[in-house]
């Protein structure tokens, strides 16, 4: 049985929010890198310092690098049966 998760730059710049994780992003061909000081389903702002900002919108953003640990899914051994439980 094969598990994917749907890992989006949204969700990747959500987590950089929320962990305050540092971030580079790509847009139209330049990365631009700072700390995400808000983000939602049209636009990011990254802070690069007290005195700047820069506020993206999230279609022209090409690629996230995240200065975190990535996701992981849990790891599973040998025999053991993962079944959906119902809510």
């Amino acid at each position: 049985m094969s598990e994917s998760v749907l890992y989006t730059v949204g969700t990747a710049l959500n987590r950089a929010h929320a962990s305050g994780a540092e971030v580079q992003v790509l847009v139209e061909g330049q990365w631009l890198d700072g700390r995400v000081a808000a983000v939602d389903g049209h636009g990011v702002v990254l802070s690069t310092d007290q005195t700047s900002h820069a506020v993206i919108r999230m279609s022209s953003v090409s690629a996230v690098r995240t200065f975190a640990a990535g996701p992981r899914a849990p790891e599973l051994q040998a025999g053991v049966r993962i079944t959906a439980m119902p809510a």
